[in-house]
């Protein structure tokens, strides 16, 4: 059965509900901490480079997030910033085969350590919902 996933929003899940509550943050920055999130997707990366980069498609997957796209070097890097808190995400994408990518995201500037636990869970949700959107039937 192909289900399609929840979307979870960037500070839309209780703390009370994060899975990862128990755990450590991720490392801190002089900007403050950061979480990272990947995936391997069944997608050219040019497929997956535009996902990010054209704000229509990014609204099919990534919806309610508010995001500003400051710098993109096709088909391997795109760096955003959000716009609800100022963090930075930076996405790399890395081509194994023609139909076959690995997406990593970094977040950083995260102003708490609970906001850690809350970005990895949304951002393995979110890289679901690309995966499932790439990877449907045409």
């Amino acid at each position: 059965m192909n289900r399609t996933p929840r979307r979870a929003r960037l500070s839309s899940i209780p703390a009370a509900a994060k899975p990862h509550a128990g755990r450590r943050a991720g490392p801190q920055h002089a900007g403050g901490f950061a979480v990272s999130a990947s995936k391997t997707i069944a997608a050219a990366a040019d497929s997956v480079f535009l996902a990010w980069t054209d704000a229509r498609r990014r609204a099919r997957w990534l919806a309610g997030v508010k995001l500003t796209l400051c710098q993109a070097v096709a088909p391997k890097s795109v760096r955003l910033t959000c716009d609800d808190d100022g963090s930075d995400i930076e996405v790399r994408i890395t081509a194994k085969g023609r139909a076959r990518c690995a997406v990593v995201v970094d977040h950083t500037k995260l102003a708490s350590a609970q906001l850690v636990a809350e970005r990895r869970h949304c951002w393995k949700e979110m890289l679901a919902a690309l995966q499932h959107l790439l990877e449907r039937p045409a």
